[in-house]
């Protein structure tokens, strides 16, 4: 698998680390318990999804990962088994051991939610027009 070319993308000043390889993943109990950007993706399908977090990208995660584990195992409310994005049908088919986890940013400005949002929609756009990634991320409004 080659890595990008590119390994920050610069978001006002924000160094957005997306040097993502296999075998520079975290695993959940290195992740920072601080606010900020991660990336979860699943390299067999060059899935990315991109994600963001007010309180601890490590809470997060182990968040994500209960959801993927109890897609796995059948064991989600209805509604979420019966979704049929990418990221959910492949946690159907394969867990939580599916996806890798990275940081892309803790800079102490990401606590502001409306800086760390607009890094997030940053994001999503240069990954949509990156060829080595499939985007995973389906968010059209934020909160």
């Amino acid at each position: 698998m080659n890595a990008p070319t590119t390994t920050t993308v610069d978001f006002n000043g924000i160094a957005l680390d997306v040097d993502w390889r296999p075998d520079n993943a975290l695993a959940v109990k290195d992740l920072p318990v601080r606010p900020g950007i991660y990336a979860e993706i699943h390299w067999p399908k060059r899935g990315v999804r991109i994600g963001e977090t007010g309180v601890s990208i490590q809470g997060k995660i182990r968040h994500d990962v209960r959801w993927f584990q109890g897609m796995h195992l059948g064991t989600e409310k209805p509604e979420q088994l019966r979704r049929t994005i990418p990221i959910a049908v492949t946690a159907k088919e394969h867990g939580a051991q599916a996806f890798a986890f990275y940081v892309v940013s803790v800079d102490p400005r990401l606590a502001d939610k409306a800086l760390r949002q607009e890094c997030e929609r940053h994001l999503f756009q240069w990954l949509s027009d990156h060829p080595e990634y499939v985007s995973w991320n389906h968010q059209r409004s934020w909160r």
